[in-house]
């Protein structure tokens, strides 16, 4: 009897196995058994793959998929949400330099940035498997472009010896002097990196013993174009604020500035939200300004107002006066195709699929999510600048010609990509969605 049962599960085995095509089934075979190695390339946008793929260069993978960053699309807050399926923690700020809205002053800054156990330990960082040491990612703003470029290349090197002496099934490094580049060099400095990353990456895989899934991402995008700094502080001033390093009373605005970057985070008392916003709404160069207030949150431009709210998995944006995010078409298209519900409320993948490929790319939801959560300290007011227009710190205007930037919602500084040498991926993937695209690797240092 046990060996007719035994014969009958052979058979059976045997039958789904011939029904299944060959090509799955190496498939299969190849993912069980392939290494993973995942290399995160901080800044880069698709544009940029894509040139370089039109070169000849990156053949090895499909083609890249539009990774859209969370608002203000900067690397922490995009990295926090890329990595928090691999189990990423929460991040303080949006920048390392950053306001603790608990103890009411500002942390981080220049020094805690060549510490190793401010800047890697207990963030997002200590889950890669090479990172570079804080001291070195430090030392890539000593003469710029040059000592970046040279960062950058000692990067590869290390990251190359990394992950040849790995043995781990998930190997995951970053390099963060992409960034850096793009914002100090300018594109030619920034692909020419690349095409030395394409060939490490080829000569990785040429080397092992064994299948490599490799797989590529960054976190946002950057704009290359001239840029001008936005004089939003003699603004503030004039409408009676105060710019502090704390919050004494309403007259008190703390504004963080570290990088150079296409978004502006204000925290005051809430009693000041409205017209802050409102005054910042008005500066040359604001695209818009966000705010929430009850669980809504309020767009202001210098022509316009509106509110987005959320139920469950639905968003509406409602115009009280112009059109701050230029989303009235689309709701009146979706309203035609009877996607708009009876309060107004359109379903957040219906949203995704009208707006993923719009000016401000998946606006509605990145613009809700940012203005109510994103960090552990969050600010009172998020300014969305215009291309073109960028705020940071005053120090670093010293060193460099801003050459590129990142932070504002534009389709520049916001479209990062994920590419695979395994197969396509979705067309567009949100940063939140990254690590299931990838096929949710358990990483070592996470376990």
């Amino acid at each position: 009897m046990i060996k007719k049962k035994l014969a009958g599960a052979v058979v059976l085995v045997l039958l789904i196995a011939s029904l299944m095509p060959f090509g799955a089934s190496a498939q299969a075979l190849k993912q069980q058994s392939a290494r993973h190695i995942i290399i995160c390339i901080d800044g880069v946008g698709i544009s940029t793959i894509n040139k370089l793929r039109a070169e000849g260069r990156f053949q090895m993978f499909a083609a890249p998929s539009y990774m859209i960053s969370p608002f203000p699309s900067v690397t922490n807050p995009a990295m926090s949400e890329i990595l928090e399926a691999a189990g990423a923690r929460p991040v303080a700020g949006y920048e390392d330099n950053y306001f603790d809205v608990e103890q009411n002053k500002m942390r981080g800054g220049i020094i805690d940035r060549f510490r190793g156990d401010r800047f890697i330990r207990g963030t997002f960082r200590e889950l890669f498997d090479y990172h570079p040491s804080a001291l070195k990612s430090g030392l890539g703003y000593a003469a710029p472009p040059f000592s970046t470029y040279l960062e950058a290349l000692t990067d590869l090197i290390r990251l190359r010896q990394k992950a040849r002496g790995s043995r781990q099934p998930v190997f995951l490094a970053y390099t963060g002097a992409t960034d850096s580049l793009a914002h100090l060099g300018g594109e030619w400095f920034l692909k020419n990196f690349l095409k030395h990353l394409g060939e490490t990456v080829k000569d990785i895989v040429r080397e092992s013993k064994e299948p490599v899934t490799v797989t590529l991402f960054s976190d946002h995008g950057n704009e290359f174009r001239k840029y001008r700094r936005m004089n939003l502080k003699a603004s503030l001033r004039r409408a009676g604020f105060r710019l502090e390093k704390r919050i004494k009373d309403d007259r008190s605005v703390v504004l963080p500035q570290f990088g150079l970057v296409g978004s502006a985070m204000l925290f005051t008392r809430e009693a000041n939200e409205q017209r802050l916003a409102q005054t910042a709404a008005g500066v040359e160069g604001v695209d818009f300004a966000a705010y929430e207030k009850e669980g809504i949150v309020h767009v202001l431009s210098h022509d316009g107002e509106a509110m987005i709210e959320k139920r469950v998995d639905r968003y509406r944006y409602k115009s009280a006066k112009g059109d701050p995010l230029d989303l009235n078409a689309v709701v009146q298209s979706l309203a035609a195709e009877r996607k708009v519900d009876a309060d107004g409320f359109i379903a957040d993948a219906d949203w995704f699929a009208a707006t993923r490929d719009g000016v401000r790319p998946d606006a509605v939801r990145r613009v809700y999510e940012g203005a109510t959560g994103g960090v552990a300290n969050r600010a009172n007011v998020i300014l969305n600048l215009r291309d073109g227009y960028y705020n940071g710190s005053s120090l670093l205007d010293l060193f460099t010609i801003l050459q590129a930037t990142h932070g504002n919602m534009g389709q520049g500084q916001s479209y990062g990509f994920v590419m695979s040498n395994s197969g396509a991926l979705p067309p567009y993937i949100r940063a939140e969605d990254v690590w299931q695209a990838i096929g949710a690797p358990l990483l070592t240092k996470a376990r």
